[in-house]
């Protein structure tokens, strides 16, 4: 944004809603000259730009994205195109994803009955080049000339500003989608045009504001086209446009609940197949081999079956199965956790319920073959991509000078994925150390096998990236650096955030699985001192009991950082015991510094095995806590 503002008087305004990532303290300190204003509350898209209309001094008002890349000479041009054309009031612009894609939704028409219908029901997808299903985002339309349009897309939205006050700005009825719609409207309706400009391009990464494809888009969709019906047709007119769209949003509601569902439980639907055909096949095998033909109980090997298979699914879930849900390492531990756990579940049980401990067993270990089996198939046979090893496997070069390669490369060793860098391409005068020019990035591209190109800004300019971008093929993922940011981001698809390497450091203790394993060892520790009430008065240890309803309640957990306000770390709740391993209420025998790097190797390195240490030692040598 800057490097496009270099040559104009401008001010900027960041409207941050409600976010908890720490974005705005991070931004505020690299950014200076920009003005921040931070909401309590996520308030809509529309509501957010509003907030600051009245405060800006300039002429044009450019509503921006923070999910975009823009080109130096971008904002120059689209200031001149309006300032040629004094009925220009509102000027959209050319749109490409992470991968170099054009965004149909840089110019679009105005929605009625039928193009509502055909974008709900996925028919401009399936037809993209059609006048008739693909009016809406008028594909038909050359994407490389200017053109008069009805829709801009709030993305990049510039109008002038005594347009924008009289028209108040954005419709706070809208939350999120068909603000820009509506605004588009009534710019037209006050006799201005709007306009797509194709002489500039920004990235535009998707997915990064919102989600698209859920089921949460579809009802968000629907709702902000309800209103802009009830806001702009009439009568007749107004009920048919209602009618087509509760069609349209039923149908693709419908097709994104299915494919969502089948996407969510088809491995885990898979995988209770396995384990039940490895206990049937195994309860067989052990009746006419080992029991010489003799059944087990009928009534006891129906229940058994189905329901040790629960359980092993259920284990093996929280094992983390289905946190890299195609990885194979992880499906032989979470699966050996679920036969450990299926055996101890059996041991519990009364007598009379126990039909075999070998079949059990040998079904579990059966079913631990077969489904890393089966994930190992899946990847091999392409049928589906496990990205913990694409992204181990990636071969990345770094488009950029000595300086910013030297940049990188660092960046990469502080994440772990030095091994991932195979180069540098040099950008200038300067060889020296790379292995190869820009001019001959397709050549190293294709004969080198690389699966990842990252274009520093510095030497190269955005609009120099951008161009080069839409020439990189679609099977490498791209990535862009700036040393303002000192990270490294981008997205191969138009609806996912992608991946992200930060010179900030990553902590463990985030991770879904180490949360979710962190819970369970809270609870487990928290009923077993509960329910053992008797024995711990006895023991003296009555205080565990009441810190156990504590964290039940979420009050506290058993173990947390000495410094608990330090809001540099993940938060967590109050500790019972702190990382030293001594109640959180007692000095710790350390220098704050000493502290301070518990505290984050802790985060960063967490293990939910090392809580548990940590609550048997302090068990063990504390009464009160």
């Amino acid at each position: 944004m800057f490097t496009a503002l270099e040559n104009i008087d401008a001010e900027v305004w960041v409207i941050d809603n409600a976010s908890t990532d720490g974005g705005v303290e991070y931004l505020r300190s690299r950014y200076p000259k920009a003005q921040f204003v931070s909401n309590a509350e996520n308030v809509g898209f529309a509501k957010a730009n509003n907030q600051v209309l009245n405060e800006c001094q300039g002429k044009f008002i450019l509503f921006l994205n923070p999910d975009t890349i823009l080109p130096e000479d971008c904002l120059t041009k689209c200031i001149g195109f309006m300032k040629g054309d004094a009925s220009v009031g509102g000027l959209g612009i050319r749109m490409i994803d992470g991968s170099g894609d054009f965004l149909p939704e840089s110019k679009r028409s105005f929605p009625t009955p039928l193009t509502a219908f055909y974008k709900l029901a996925g028919l401009s997808s399936l037809f993209p080049e059609s006048r008739i299903f693909s009016r809406y985002s008028l594909a038909y339309l050359n994407q490389h000339q200017n053109h008069e349009v009805d829709v801009l897309a709030g993305a990049f939205l510039l109008s002038r500003k005594e347009i924008l006050l009289q028209l108040k700005g954005f419709d706070e009825a809208f939350f999120m989608y068909g603000e820009d719609i509506d605004l588009s409207y009534r710019i037209q309706k006050l006799g201005y045009k709007n306009y797509y400009f194709s002489e500039s391009t920004i990235i535009h990464f998707k997915g990064e504001s919102t989600r698209k494809g859920s089921l949460n888009y579809v009802k968000m969709f629907y709702m902000a086209m309800s209103i802009f019906v009830k806001k702009h047709y009439q009568g007749t007119a107004a009920n048919v446009f209602a009618s087509f769209i509760h069609v349209a949003i039923w149908l693709r509601a419908t097709i994104s609940a299915i494919v969502r569902f089948v996407l969510k439980i088809g491995m885990p639907l898979l995988d209770a197949v396995i384990i039940y055909a490895s206990f049937t096949i195994v309860n067989y095998c052990w009746v006419t081999y080992v029991r010489q033909g003799q059944p087990f109980v009928r009534q006891l090997v129906d229940i058994s079956l189905p329901g040790f298979t629960l359980v092993f699914l259920a284990a093996a879930a929280l094992a983390g199965i289905y946190d890299n849900r195609y990885r194979p390492s992880k499906a032989v531990y979470a699966a050996f956790v679920a036969v450990v756990v299926n055996l101890a579940v059996y041991s519990l049980l009364p007598e009379k319920y126990r039909f075999s401990r070998g079949v059990i067993l040998v079904g579990g270990l059966t079913a631990l073959i077969l489904i890393t089996f089966t994930r190992w198939v899946l990847i091999k046979t392409r049928f589906v991509e496990d990205d913990f090893e694409a992204n181990q496997s990636l071969q990345t070069i770094i488009v950029g000078s000595s300086e910013e390669y030297d940049r990188l490369k660092s960046l990469f060793a502080h994440a772990g994925l030095e091994e991932r860098v195979i180069g540098r391409v040099a950008v200038g005068e300067e060889k020296v150390d790379a292995i190869g020019t820009l001019d001959e990035l397709e050549i190293l591209i294709k004969n080198s096998q690389v699966k990842e190109v990252i274009f520093c800004q510095g030497y190269l300019s955005f609009k120099t990236i951008i161009s080069l971008v839409q020439q990189i093929p679609h099977t490498v993922s791209v990535r862009f650096y700036s040393v303002k940011t000192e990270s490294i981001v981008g997205s191969d698809s138009k609806n996912t955030l992608g991946e992200i390497i930060s010179a900030h450091p990553s902590f463990s203790i985030t991770e879904g699985y180490q949360r979710r394993m962190r819970r369970i060892i809270d609870v487990f520790v928290a009923v077993l001192l509960v329910i053992t009430f008797p024995v711990q008065f006895i023991v003296s240890r009555i205080d565990w009991v009441r810190r156990a309803v504590d964290v039940l309640l979420v009050k506290k957990t058993w173990v947390s950082y000495v410094h608990h306000n330090d809001h540099t770390l993940p938060t967590l709740p109050p500790g019972v015991l702190s990382v030293t391993g001594n109640p959180i209420s007692a000095a710790a025998p350390l220098t704050e510094e000493a502290i301070s790097k518990l505290d984050y190797l802790y985060a960063k390195n967490y293990d939910w095995k090392q809580d548990l240490r940590i609550i048997i030692k302090g068990y063990k040598r504390f009464k009160t806590v």
